[in-house]
């Protein structure tokens, strides 16, 4: 009898551990839905762009784009994405580094790893966030310069204004600290498309960053808790799953509504 429960037990020690391991990997039966790829219909480039994951934790992406292959590959510290990597057809173009400090993205580090120039330490841009507690985050724009980081000209600073996790409102300030330019946006009540994908809660940018090569991917308000529908100059429609994810994205400029879509978008999940 008691070599009976010992089985028993084994057993069910036994399928435990392989349900704890299987909720590792996601699945369309078992996990909150993850972004498999995203199509781009009727504009120039026409790309899909792929993504891969770990569990929740995202790999790297890629398209095949005119010119060649693009690539993205994201490394971890825990839970934060600390390092992404860019390249085209395997040669490595830009890497960005990520500090954080009281589990907010505290340091942005661009640098062009394929500039051609003797000094790729010039090659370099900087931002650094600072919160305040009226839910805004002012963010000090720099390069590298003669070793040494200085804020860059005309416009080395940007304040960032969130509402219900999203940002909501950037302000661009000239080197006389004057509001240079402001851009309004406008959200769904949906999901954001990125939403399960672990460590992109905690990444933003300044709208302008240089570390544009995500644009290629169309990889774009990462932290976002819920889709654009307005910025300064398009509008954005969806449709959405059963999950209340966008599976298709249609944009139009706002300025005029009445031309025929620039853009369309269709979203793929596992």
């Amino acid at each position: 009898m008691k070599k009976i429960i010992i089985i028993i037990g084994l057993l069910l020690l036994t399928i435990s551990s392989c349900s704890t391991d299987e909720t590792d990997i996601p699945t369309k039966e078992n996990s909150k839905p993850l972004l498999k790829t995203i199509e781009v219909i009727n504009t120039t480039n026409g790309s899909t762009t792929v993504f891969t994951y770990n569990g929740y934790k995202i790999i790297q992406v890629t398209s095949n784009l005119y010119i060649g292959v693009y690539k993205i590959i994201y490394t971890y510290t825990g839970d934060y994405i600390t390092k992404e990597d860019g390249y085209i057809n395997d040669q490595l173009i830009v890497s960005t580094e990520y500090t954080y400090e009281s589990n907010k993205l505290k340091t942005v580090i661009y640098k062009d790893t394929n500039s051609g120039t003797i000094f790729p330490a010039m090659n370099q841009n900087k931002l650094v966030y600072t919160y305040q507690p009226d839910n805004t985050v002012d963010i000090g724009i720099y390069s590298y310069s003669l070793n040494n980081w200085e804020l860059v000209a005309p416009y080395p600073k940007m304040k960032i204004y969130f509402k219900d996790g999203n940002i909501v409102k950037r302000e661009k300030f000239n080197t006389d600290g004057m509001i240079s330019s402001t851009i309004i946006y406008e959200y769904d009540t949906k999901p954001n498309k990125y939403a399960n994908i672990i460590g992109f809660d905690k990444l933003f940018f300044t709208g302008s960053f240089t570390n544009n090569f995500n644009r290629h991917f169309n990889i774009q308000d990462l932290n976002n808790v819920n889709n654009i529908i307005r910025n300064e100059s398009d509008t954005y429609k969806y449709n959405y799953n059963s999950d209340g994810f966008p599976i298709e994205q249609i944009n139009t400029y706002f300025s005029s509504p009445s031309r025929s879509p620039i853009g369309e978008k269709k979203y793929t999940y596992y």
